[in-house]
């Protein structure tokens, strides 16, 4: 069977985590590494100058995984290791609560697991739900199971993710499943900053940048409309359009820095 490794970044305890095991049971072989704690919005950051810890733990009444006490693409560098399972052909993270779609993906600990896999030549899968508070959660189960059952079925180019979000409505309220683009920036930012006085005021981040041109609708035009968005993202990151612009800049005709003389860079010899 398939050995597919379960992440998120809501922590070990998420419901949605659950869920998700529930999920794929069908599907393959589950392993779980999640954080031990809440780790929303990490992006791709890891854990650097300590060692990491993995314990055992139990979770959706009768589940059983690893916590672990790092970030979602800690777990999914641990897993790659196959220190408790083979290492996994796939990686599933979520259902993350709270959507993650369009510049939001950036910040997304969810996704940033997903796209690790990626980096490291697995497929990956990020599921999201809109609603932080969801209250038809439970009731997505066959549509999730069917969309990662195709995604396995089918595959996915090479350092690609399909980043899924589900609008929190009941399945008949659902109006089916759409490829979607990404959509602009988030329009819902806030920062609250504390006063010497303990009070606190409340900023709000101004939406400014509209959504790039697509011959499709945005993932955020998309959920708002009762449809599951799938969007598929790369871990490349290269502009090939900047690097054709950027070529009349001539910069193989800027001068060279000094060589130093010695390797140690004694700059008074």
């Amino acid at each position: 069977m398939t050995c597919i490794l379960l992440t998120n970044d809501d922590g070990i305890q998420s419901p949605g985590l659950a869920l998700l095991r529930r999920v794929l049971d069908p599907l393959g072989e589950v392993v779980t590494y999640a954080p031990g704690d809440n780790q929303s919005a990490v992006a791709r950051g890891m854990t650097v100058g300590r060692a990491l810890r993995a314990r055992p733990t139990r979770f959706g009444g009768s589940f059983e995984g690893y916590a672990v006490d790092g970030t979602p693409v800690d777990c999914v560098r641990l897993a790659m290791l196959g220190l408790r399972a083979p290492a996994p052909a796939w990686v599933v993270a979520g259902v993350n609560l709270g959507g993650n779609m369009g510049d939001d993906v950036t910040y997304s600990g969810t996704v940033g697991a997903a796209l690790e896999a990626a980096l490291r030549g697995v497929p990956a899968v990020a599921v999201s739900v809109e609603s932080g508070n969801p209250g038809h959660l439970d009731e997505a189960e066959g549509l999730l199971r069917s969309i990662i059952a195709l995604a396995l079925e089918r595959g996915l180019p090479p350092q690609t993710i399909v980043n899924v979000n589900l609008p929190d409505r009941p399945p008949a309220a659902m109006r089916g499943v759409r490829l979607a683009s990404l959509g602009g920036a988030s329009c819902h930012d806030r920062i609250f900053v504390a006063g010497e006085d303990g009070g606190r005021s409340e900023f709000r981040i101004v939406c400014a940048r509209p959504p790039s041109p697509s011959s499709l609708p945005t993932d955020l035009e998309v959920v708002a409309d009762g449809y599951v968005a799938v969007t598929p993202l790369r871990m490349d990151l290269v502009d090939e359009a900047a690097l054709a612009a950027l070529s009349d800049w001539r910069l193989e005709e800027l001068p060279a820095p000094p060589l130093l003389e010695s390797a140690g860079g004694d700059e008074h010899s």
